[in-house]
């Protein structure tokens, strides 16, 4: 897995680079809490069909710097434009996220339409947080624990506790209860547990909403969904899929959060009817 280290400014952030692009490049932006590894099933798929896959892990996240500084939505959408263009890409096949990865998704293709042909949304949402109340005094008591708590254990005791819920929102226990799944995504979750990776948490809970600019949108669009989505309801995804006049709304039953990893073959299926659509 070749990976690049971009400096964006005061700090590096990770790049997974998959595949050759003789047939165009693609990059994925993964969730909040997690890392680039949510898309390894679809990373070597369209790495097989030729594309060249660019998986960043976002700041405070995954194998990227962890910088302890406040932040919004913005800041983290410049990180990964600024990436872009120190990569040298100069246009996208596809872009696409997952969660905050949509989010951060449709605000590039807002802030540059012209690049990519098109646009992946998965799980995601334009609004505000539908769960701000539920998330954010989580969030915050997290926050002052990590800047109040002097006890090393006790850190790591809370650190441990919020990864595991961020596993347990994002998967269906189904899938988790497998191999060592739940280990697996756990330890990929403590790497974003930080005072800086609380900042993001609290980016993104807090973000504006561009659910009216939206339909300025014009690059063909595949939304996808699962129906059991805990974290982000699936009106969120219809409510894109209203505002995005050249949309295509994908609901897998029972699927959880962050489904890449569970129905690959389902997500790969789609991406793949996508990309070769003329539409």
């Amino acid at each position: 897995m070749p990976v690049e280290k971009i400096n964006v400014g005061r700090f590096n952030i990770s790049v997974r680079i998959e595949g050759e692009g003789k047939k165009g490049d693609i990059m994925l932006i993964h969730c909040l809490g997690l890392s680039n590894r949510i898309f390894d099933r679809q990373a070597e798929f369209l790495s097989e069909l030729g594309r060249r896959v660019f998986l960043p892990d976002v700041r405070c996240h995954g194998e990227s710097d962890k910088p302890e500084d406040e932040c919004n939505i913005y800041d983290i959408t410049q990180d990964i434009e600024v990436a872009i263009k120190k990569l040298g890409i100069k246009k996208l096949y596809a872009l696409g996220g997952i969660s905050m990865g949509g989010m951060i998704s449709m605000r590039l293709v807002l802030r540059n339409p012209e690049l990519t042909d098109k646009l992946i949304l998965m799980g995601t949402s334009a609004d505000e947080d539908p769960g701000r109340e539920r998330f954010m005094p989580m969030i915050l008591n997290l926050l002052q624990t990590v800047k109040n708590e002097k006890d090393p254990e006790v850190l790591k005791e809370n650190f441990r506790n919020a990864a595991e819920y961020v596993v347990r929102l994002c998967f269906s226990p189904q899938y988790l209860e497998k191999d060592n799944n739940f280990d697996f995504w756990v330890s990929e979750a403590l790497k974003s547990q930080g005072l800086g990776a609380i900042y993001v948490s609290k980016a993104v809970i807090e973000r504006d909403s561009i659910i009216d600019k939206i339909s300025s949108i014009s690059v063909p669009t595949l939304i996808m969904a699962g129906s059991n989505d805990m974290a982000v309801p699936v009106r969120e995804s219809e409510k894109i899929a209203q505002k995005i006049k050249k949309s295509k709304l994908v609901i897998f039953d029972s699927a959880p959060h962050i489904f890449t990893p569970e129905i690959p073959d389902k997500v790969n299926a789609e991406i793949e009817k996508f990309l070769y659509s003329k539409d």
